[in-house]
């Protein structure tokens, strides 16, 4: 009886759902936020990646490629991809907000790191620096 109660509970701990923080927020390092685009996180672990589109207010909830929203705790490269699409927009059309700077568009030029804690009520933090090209 025992040997089955230990392996019942195995099994459901080894399908629940892995902790850590999956909601964050993308700033500007004067605070601004990002106002469009989208972010990814890639594993430093196993490469597994997490993403999301960026709301207006900055905010983010990543998801697995499953459509799942979740990211596992552990330290990640972050990207972050806007592509402005203005060519038929007059300027004042313009509702992407900030434009980001390129080289957070790439995993070996973002230099964009974040560790996601095993349980945290605080949003991630992804602040982007403007002054520095």
């Amino acid at each position: 009886m025992l040997g089955l109660v230990t392996l019942l509970a195995v099994l459901v701990s080894g399908c629940a759902k892995p902790s850590g923080s999956h909601k964050g927020i993308v700033l500007f390092d004067d605070g601004t936020s990002v106002q469009s685009g989208s972010v990814e996180f890639r594993s430093l672990a196993d490469g597994s990646r997490y993403a999301s589109r960026i709301a207006a207010d900055g905010s983010f909830a990543l998801t697995d490629q499953d459509g799942e929203i979740v990211c596992p705790p552990g330290e990640y490269e972050v990207v972050v991809v806007q592509i402005v699409l203005t060519e038929d927009l007059a300027a004042e059309a313009h509702e992407h907000g900030r434009t980001v700077p390129r080289r957070y568009a790439d995993y070996y030029t973002s230099g964009l790191r974040v560790t996601t804690p095993q349980q945290s009520d605080s949003p991630i933090r992804v602040t982007l620096e403007t002054n520095h090209f």
